[in-house]
């Protein structure tokens, strides 16, 4: 058998996705959370039943590239001699709006279970109130679902069993089915003209006969109508707030503020923990296993590597866990509106906002999300200045380069003085994404204008188990991406720290006596990683980034760290692992800080320091974004106009920030 979910945005089609399957797809207070098809699979009665959640849609005249997705899946499974089985997702809060999506798809003729999502308050006569009228209005079955908590959903499941083998009696003609089909497909075709006209009546008419038929307060009890204007007074006056024209941007920046400095504050001590774990187990490992190329491998490659991400979850767990919390509560939609106005003159839309928010966790999803954007020019600009907003990858960068210039002890007032650099970070990225956004809408050839129209949900208590889940899958999913790539160049530079093929690495390697009884052990360990191969790979590039304050330890991270920018911290790591012969288990930071040039002067002075977080915060360091930049443009021009604008304008102001600073 086989299922699939199609419903408005934000009415709870993810939530009963994940009841159904188990999986922990992404849940928020917020439309547009779902822009690709997902597919799953349950089990009944021991029968394996595949399940598929559509991006939400209000009606089946698609307006962006996620609305597509799910009107051409539907009008596929329209040509189906056996269509799968519909479940139609009803908001009970506001059903009126979702009834103009489950009339067009009784008129394709498809198999359909209407389903209402309700909430805790919703009482047991509303429920069985509009139950009985649509059922007597539409002639399907309807049933009652609360997506959070799972009630319900056995009857659900009992009735798509009892459905399974029921044939699908049509209420029109198969050749008005066709007909209604084929209109749908050439009117999302269709760039304007005539077919605008149609749809705009048949809207209008289906919003009529649903009004006619179901006004608005015909169920429910006195004091739901009450209960209903008490929350919209609520809501109102919290909207007021939030959403004014200046003390709305008031509270936005102190949340912000807020938020780096909880990251920062409440990090600290997991960071040490987890630092002093893995120097214990490095220890352990040199001190426990056989002294052999493998046994110097892991404890001088893979675990410093390693440790020089995994350190990093507390402050990224943080970071998402405010990220979910406005997602959760309703406000983040809130955050899409009051930005739009600031927006708009960048050549974004409010809808660009979400992305470029969804940015600060990952680029990769959200230049996917960017599909609910449904002007095609404001979507390119939105797509083409995510990577400057500063993702999860970036926060290793910057809180061991922030380590570098000042202590965790440094305060401004009542504020910690590293956090307010972490903050300044983040607003110098905002700041490049609009820039760049600016320079691309003057230069861009421009289209049509566009509004903002979208649904503002009620306000909510988060939901614990989507917010832990949400910090869980993040932080999950960072570790795990990271940690792949950071064992694979640990290994790399490890087996190239140990290959050479000058005569001063082969003496060292050889153990000529005489040559290596002229130096300390940890000057021979340094010596022998500068005539490697990875060595001489930095000695190499070097000329071209002096001129920034780069040497060739810093070279070799640059270039390990294109494939994902948190790999230059791992990277760092496993260099000074075996530059030290890993006897020194002090952290990343220490090491970096105690490194000197040959004059004794500091070599991660407060210029190198700048011009590296100036790089980072700029260049483009992740070839998954590339990939899915790729994907969603159909073609390596745009990738390849981002790529050389983004790591040209990173190398050009990094070296001016070295000069200046210098």
């Amino acid at each position: 058998m086989k299922v699939v979910l199609a419903g408005n945005p934000n009415c709870g089609k993810t939530s009963l996705f994940n009841r159904f399957t188990g999986m922990n797809q992404k849940v928020g207070n917020y439309p547009g959370i779902t822009v690709s098809k997902r597919e799953g699979s349950f089990t009944i009665d021991g029968e394996t039943c595949s399940i598929a959640d559509l991006p939400g849609i209000y009606s089946l005249y698609a307006g962006s590239e996620d609305e597509k997705i799910a009107v051409n899946a539907i009008l596929d499974l329209q040509k189906l001699e056996n269509p799968p089985i519909t479940l139609c997702i009803i908001d009970i809060q506001s059903p009126h709006k979702n009834l103009l999506l489950l009339s067009q798809l009784i008129e394709l003729g498809l198999p359909i279970i209407g389903v209402f999502n309700y909430r805790k308050k919703t009482t047991t006569s509303e429920i069985s109130d509009w139950i009985k009228r649509l059922e007597a209005k539409y002639n399907i079955p309807f049933l009652a679902v609360n997506a959070n908590s799972g009630e319900g959903l056995y009857a659900l499941k009992e009735e798509l069993k009892n459905s399974k083998d029921k044939e699908t009696v049509n209420r029109y003609p198969n050749s008005k089915i066709a007909e209604f089909a084929e209109w749908i497909k050439q009117a999302n075709n269709s760039a304007a003209g005539s077919h605008i006209l149609k749809i705009t009546k048949d809207l209008r008419a289906r919003l009529e006969e649903v009004d006619s038929s179901f006004p608005s307060k015909t169920f429910g009890a006195e004091h739901k109508q009450n209960s209903t204007e008490q929350t919209h007074s609520k809501t109102s006056y919290l909207d007021n707030l939030l959403m004014h024209h200046i003390w709305g941007y008031v509270i936005f920046g102190v949340s912000l503020i807020v938020i780096f400095q909880a990251v920062f504050a409440w990090s600290a001590h997991p960071m040490e923990w987890i630092e002093e774990g893995f120097g214990l187990l490095s220890v352990c490992t040199h001190a426990y296993l056989p002294v052999n190329f493998y046994t110097n491998a892991i404890s001088n490659g893979i675990i410093p590597g390693l440790a020089g991400i995994v350190v990093f979850v507390p402050q990224i767990s943080f970071l998402f866990l405010f990220i979910a919390l406005f997602e959760e509560s309703g406000y983040m939609t809130r955050v899409v509106y009051l930005m739009d106005r600031l927006v708009k003159p960048f050549g974004l839309s409010g809808r660009s906002v979400v992305p470029l928010i969804s940015g600060y966790a990952c680029a990769i999803p959200a230049i996917m999300a960017t599909r609910t954007i449904k002007n095609p020019r404001e979507k390119l600009i939105t797509m083409l200045v995510i990577p400057f907003m500063t993702c999860s990858a970036r926060i290793p960068v910057y809180t061991t380069l922030i380590a570098l210039m000042m202590s965790s002890e440094a305060s401004v007032g009542v504020f910690n003085a590293q956090g307010l650099v972490l903050f300044a970070l983040y607003l110098f990225g905002a700041f490049m994404s609009f820039f760049t956004a600016l320079i691309a809408h003057k230069v861009m050839k421009r289209g049509g204008r566009s509004m903002l129209i979208m649904e503002l949900p009620n306000y909510k208590m988060p939901s614990f188990n989507n917010v832990v889940l949400t910090i869980y899958e993040k932080s999950k999913s960072f570790v795990f991406q990271a940690g792949k790539i950071i064992i694979l160049v640990s290994i790399a530079l490890y087996l190239m720290s140990n290959i050479g093929f000058n005569d001063t690495f082969e003496k060292i390697d050889n153990n000529d006596t005489e040559f290596v009884n002229q130096f300390k052990p940890n000057e021979l360990a340094q010596l022998k990683l500068e005539n490697s191969i990875i060595g001489q790979l930095g000695k190499f590039i070097e000329p071209a980034i002096r001129p920034l304050g780069y040497d060739w330890k810093i070279g070799i991270s640059l270039i390990t760290s294109f494939a994902a920018r948190e790999v230059f911290v791992g990277t760092m790591s496993t260099i000074y692992a075996l530059e030290d012969a890993g006897d020194d288990t002090s952290s990343i930071v220490h090491k970096m800080q105690s490194d000197k040039n040959p004059d004794g002067t500091a070599k991660y002075s407060l210029a190198v320091v700048l011009s590296l977080l100036v790089f980072y915060a700029l260049a483009m360091q992740c070839l998954s974004t590339i990939a899915v930049m790729y994907k969603e443009t159909s073609g390596w021009k745009w990738p390849s106009i981002q790529f050389v604008v983004s790591t040209g304008s990173a190398y050009l102001l990094a070296l001016l920030v070295y000069q200046l600073m210098s």
